[in-house]
């Protein structure tokens, strides 16, 4: 599949963020968690799964908007909830 504007998934940094809660928006398990994600690094892991995107850098998440560093949107080849744990995978791959 090929990335489509209307139909691509946003992602978050905030979806990783180990410290917060999921009622604060963290999507992900804690164990696939880090500690301050960065939209570089986010952008790391989807490039390394080999999906189509496009960086947003200028975008607000609206639970954390004063902080907000921007977004991914991302092809939807996969079931956003498995595209979330594989990039979880892959940023604490990254970390450690």
């Amino acid at each position: 599949m090929s990335y489509d504007e209307d139909t691509a998934w946003s992602v978050w940094p905030e979806y990783f963020d180990k410290s917060r809660s999921r009622a604060e928006g963290r999507k992900v398990n804690r164990r696939l968690a880090v500690h301050s994600p960065t939209l570089e690094g986010l952008e790391k892991a989807v490039r390394a799964l080999g999906l189509e995107y496009r960086v947003e850098s200028g975008k607000l998440y609206p639970a954390n908007w004063p902080h907000s560093e921007g977004r991914i949107r991302v092809e939807r080849s996969l079931a956003k909830t498995e595209l979330l744990r594989k990039l979880g995978r892959e940023l604490v791959a990254q970390r450690s």
